[in-house]
């Protein structure tokens, strides 16, 4: 028997993609496979240079393409919210992919929960090698990791969710727990909701608006501390997110200095915006400003030395002194020559074992 699903709230679907052709496919595919059935895909090519518009080409007209030059991750997700026209609007990554019942999920959560204005989940890792962790949440975001219960320990609100009209066979868990609660000050001392796994309402763009460009790469949890402010939030404790993990994404390496120095600047806006939270989160805000001025540090060495010692000055100042602080303070007042030499050796004796 047929169901007639016209009532059901469409769902838009935003994800930005730079040079993204190797993935997008996969990701795309895997929207389309959602159970849920009102769903519009809104992909903003920023400034591709490879063959992004041609995979994109092969999925009109089922995913609607806005392209515009190349500016970065909160311009690109700003046109997608600009562009998408649902009720919700969930995020996503151009090199992630959804469970099949990801959209129905959230949906189900979110109409018999009006008080939620945001919901993210749980979500599983793999990478070329295949399938890394069932769940990564709690390794990838280290506030999870330093908490005994995991998100449960940000959330004062536990409730089950049915969510057997979204599953394929073998339908599996039909239930689903979801933690809600107001988090604000939790997640500003450190993030844990993963914006690709998130879901929100449309009119809380009209509340606290878009992505702040001038974040380069932390712009996603500073959107999320802001849309905390307006609401509960709600945590989903089922992977409905395949996560890929590779070397060239913007939590990579090659993208730790902007990300330590986000991280940082963040940290102080959240204060200035919220003038009770370091004495609210006391030894936590201070560890937090020292941890990321630490990693910093690590991640200027080389390149900015005496940046690198005040950052491990400004370290030990909020109580952070760790191994990490001896090893970066050696490299920043070794000699240039000596680094250089330390380093050829290493690459040497690495080329010879392999």
């Amino acid at each position: 028997m047929q169901t007639d699903d016209s009532d059901l709230p469409l769902v838009s679907v935003v994800i930005p993609a730079h040079d993204a052709a190797q993935t997008l496919a996969a990701t795309l595919d895997s929207v389309l496979a959602q159970s849920y059935p009102r769903i519009e895909i809104v992909v903003v090519d920023d400034g591709s240079r490879d063959a992004t518009p041609a995979v994109l080409a092969r999925h009109a007209p089922r995913v609607r393409a806005v392209r515009q030059a190349h500016g970065g991750l909160a311009a690109a997700r700003n046109a997608g919210l600009a562009a998408a026209q649902g009720a919700f609007i969930a995020l996503l990554d151009a090199d992630d992919l959804c469970e099949p019942e990801r959209i129905g999920a959230q949906v189900a959560l979110m109409s018999r929960r009006q008080d939620v204005v945001l919901s993210a989940s749980d979500f599983s890792c793999f990478d070329d090698t295949g399938v890394l962790a069932e769940r990564f949440a709690r390794r990838y975001y280290s506030r999870l990791a330093r908490a005994a219960s995991g998100p449960a320990a940000f959330f004062d609100e536990s409730v089950t969710i049915a969510i057997g009209r979204w599953l394929a066979p073998p339908a599996g868990d039909a239930d689903m727990q979801v933690l809600v609660g107001d988090v604000q000050r939790h997640l500003a001392l450190g993030n844990f909701m993963h914006p690709p796994t998130v879901m929100f309402r449309r009119e809380l763009l009209e509340r606290i608006g878009g992505f702040d460009c001038t974040i380069a790469n932390c712009c996603d949890w500073e959107w999320l501390v802001r849309a905390a402010r307006t609401g509960r939030l709600a945590f989903i404790d089922r992977p409905l997110l395949r996560y890929r993990r590779s070397a060239s994404q913007m939590s990579g390496p090659l993208h730790k200095p902007q990300l330590y120095a986000d991280i940082l600047s963040n940290l102080r806006r959240f204060a200035r915006d919220d003038p009770g939270l370091a004495q609210w989160g006391g030894h936590a805000y201070r560890r937090a400003l020292g941890r990321a001025s630490l990693d910093l540090a690590g991640a200027l060495v080389q390149t900015d030395r005496l940046h690198a010692l005040g950052l491990l000055a400004q370290a030990a100042a909020f109580g952070v002194v760790e191994r990490d602080t001896l090893r970066h303070l050696v490299k920043a007042l070794a000699p240039a020559a000596l680094v250089r030499y330390v380093r050829a050796r290493r690459n040497a004796v690495s080329g010879a074992g392999g």
